[in-house]
């Protein structure tokens, strides 16, 4: 029986929620908003169910670097996902940290800060309908939701 616990315990993640004192909370799935509609572009911005947002009203097809130097709004952040890029926002981390964030950027995933993230988040990974919130950057849990959820969203062509 112990032999049993310890090999589960040691199977578990290192990340989420599970009671652990790990960085990350665990991977969630948030509700469709049935708004997930086109916006027509300079359309008032429409007020979004979650933030940052993992559904709803978007822009269709936007374009953006891999590693952003200023926030996305939500109707880009929703048209990425969209399209089965995933987000890693951050809010007040260290060069270092921010550095270890931006080397997992490219390949339908992208990297941008987001100042308005809450207090006990450093850094939010998204995906459509899917979210993981860490209190610190933990690379490999980042990795796991990447590699988990890159290129799902409904107009994904990966």
């Amino acid at each position: 029986m112990t032999v049993a616990l310890l090999t589960v315990a040691l199977l578990m993640p290192g990340c989420g929620g599970s009671g652990d004192d790990g960085p990350c909370g665990p991977v969630r799935r948030e509700p469709l908003d049935p708004r997930a509609v086109h916006l027509v572009p300079g359309a008032d911005p429409p007020e979004y169910k979650t933030e940052p947002p993992t559904s709803g009203p978007h822009l269709p097809s936007p374009s953006t670097q891999s590693v952003r130097e200023e926030p996305i709004s939500y109707a880009v952040q929703v048209g990425l996902l969209e399209e089965g890029i995933v987000l890693l926002q951050h809010r007040a981390l260290s060069g270092d940290d921010r550095s270890r964030i931006e080397d997992l950027a490219g390949d339908a995933v992208t990297v941008a800060p987001a100042p308005s993230l809450p207090d006990d988040a450093k850094v939010v990974a998204t995906a459509w309908v899917t979210k993981q919130v860490c209190d610190r950057v933990d690379v490999e849990a980042l990795r796991r939701f990447v590699d988990d959820n890159r290129d799902r969203g409904p107009d994904s062509h990966g």
